[in-house]
């Protein structure tokens, strides 16, 4: 991976190189780089990085599972909602919970430490939007926690906000993740990328139609009210979730190629520390230097 020339302030990018479409070779072939002082720092780099797309692939997968569950639920009637709540009478509070911390220190783990631009910015916008999770989740189950003991009210509000941050999540964790695996090798994940990100702007928009639908704009709109439901209304809420469990496995498996990835380079450069002439060298050494040996004794009595 190389390292964004555009930060240190004098020097010119060269031409055709940039952090990201540049050749992943740990090697850092720039001019003021030095190679055997990159090579700590971005394998340093690499383990953060596979750490931190296992914890959102983690956080994902649960809440995938768990979206799944509830389309089933639904499908299922009330009483199958009520039959959980009595077999797991904590689960919301087990779910939220683990989605809601491993997706915060996963994006803890991969916000920074790249010098690309445009990777700070959305990895820090994408780790403003987990603390704002986190907000949300300690006053939705702030009696619980102990934090308490009453209600801080408006619930649709936080709800909703909670769903819009969630689109947005969904897609900036795969254009992260489908980034880092197209740096590392992984031809097809920019093309699988683009394809999580689009169902993720589709399920932004029918959440927009579903929001409308079930707030009430009546005056005075704030704060803000759901109003009852109705079959159009069921039937946006149905589609979402299944948009949301297809979008959240996309995601889920972009993380985890993102992850895979970042071990198989770090396997990748023990094997080059253990035997750097086998990776220096390409195959063809031997026979390209045989062609263009210079001509012998015999060639010269000729």
């Amino acid at each position: 991976m190389d390292v964004n020339r555009s930060s240190r302030p004098g020097r010119s990018e060269p031409a055709g190189l940039d952090p990201w479409t540049a050749s992943s070779s740990a090697d850092l072939p720039d001019s003021w780089a030095d190679p055997d002082a990159e090579r700590p720092r971005l394998r340093r780099r690499l383990r953060r990085y596979g750490l931190g797309f296992s914890c959102l692939g983690l956080g994902l997968a649960i809440a995938s599972l768990s979206t799944i569950s509830f389309v089933l639920l639904i499908l299922a009637g009330p009483g199958g909602h009520m039959a959980l709540r009595q077999m797991f009478p904590h689960w919301e509070l087990i779910e939220e919970t683990a989605v809601v911390w491993s997706t915060l220190i996963g994006a803890c783990l991969i916000w920074g430490h790249w010098p690309d631009r445009a990777w700070l910015r959305r990895s820090g916008l994408l780790l403003m939007m987990c603390l704002v999770d986190l907000v949300l989740w300690s006053l939705d189950h702030a009696a619980d926690l102990g934090l308490s003991e009453g209600k801080f009210g408006h619930d649709w509000f936080r709800r909703s906000l909670g769903s819009a941050l969630g689109w947005s999540e969904y897609a900036l964790i795969a254009g992260l993740a489908a980034d880092l695996a197209t740096h590392l090798g992984e031809s097809r994940a920019g093309e699988f990328g683009r394809a999580a990100r689009s169902l993720a702007t589709t399920g932004a928009m029918v959440w927009s139609l579903y929001f409308f639908s079930r707030t009430n704009w009546d005056s005075p709109f704030w704060p803000l009210r759901e109003v009852a439901w109705n079959r159009s209304t069921l039937m946006l809420m149905l589609g979402l979730a299944v948009l949301g469990a297809i979008n959240l496995m996309q995601i889920t498996v972009l993380s985890l190629i993102a992850s895979r990835s970042c071990g198989q380079k770090l396997r990748e450069m023990a094997r080059e520390d253990r035997d750097p002439e086998v990776f220096t060298l390409p195959p063809e050494a031997g026979r390209f230097e045989a062609d263009f040996e210079p001509p012998g004794p015999k060639a010269k009595g000729r």
